[in-house]
């Protein structure tokens, strides 16, 4: 996992999506891992610093909800930050049920059921087919999600990988990016303890 967050930090590098002199805005779908990881540490600013606009789809605002950060998205929304995808076409929908599925049915995966992978799912739908929306990137933190977006040669990144922009940047120290990382722990979001130490020996300062 670190090793495929460093290449896809490089990979923006390279597409001058980041740079350390001057930072450009990507435009990026997330699904509602990284968000929510966001939220729990109270870092909206790096959204705003890095990114010009984020889509989610519908079913992800729904989940959103479900974890009590309707508020925080709302505001987002009313900012003009994240954009919300109402709905998809059939075709859409019937691929996003197709990558639901295969995400479910790896054995990896520690979700069987098929419907709960819609959201992240539809997300790279979007990215991949809708061309016109200029995405650049997907934020997805689940580990099967990513193994499958890379397969369809989407740029992924996560959580971790903005807080690893950020201390590039040297907007974050070494220990600020630990101690963000753990707050999300606390509260029960998974990031290895190995993931933490590894992206702060590397990007922190």
């Amino acid at each position: 996992m670190v090793n495929n967050l460093i290449k896809s930090i490089i990979l923006l590098q390279k597409e001058n999506l980041i740079s350390d002199m001057n930072l450009k805005k990507i435009t990026a779908i997330s699904n509602t891992g990284p968000l929510i990881s966001v939220f729990q540490c109270n870092r909206v600013d790096l959204l705003k610093l890095f990114f010009s606009v984020i889509y989610i789809t519908a079913s992800e605002l729904i989940e959103l909800e479900k974890h009590g950060w309707i508020d925080e998205v709302k505001n987002l929304i009313n900012e003009g930050l994240i954009k919300v995808i109402d709905s998809l076409t059939e075709q859409e929908k019937v691929t996003s049920e197709l990558i639901a599925k295969r995400i479910a049915l790896n054995s990896s995966s520690s979700d069987p059921g098929w419907e709960n992978h819609l959201p992240e799912a539809e997300a790279m739908v979007i990215m991949k087919y809708r061309s016109d929306l200029g995405i650049q990137l997907i934020l997805l933190d689940e580990k099967v999600g990513r193994s499958i977006a890379k397969e369809l040669n989407l740029t992924v990144a996560g959580f971790p990988g903005i807080l690893s922009w950020a201390g590039k940047e040297q907007i974050l120290t070494k220990d600020k990016i630990k101690n963000l990382l753990q707050i999300c722990q606390k509260q029960g979001t998974y990031y290895s303890n190995r993931l933490i130490e590894d992206i702060i020996d590397i990007y922190g300062r």
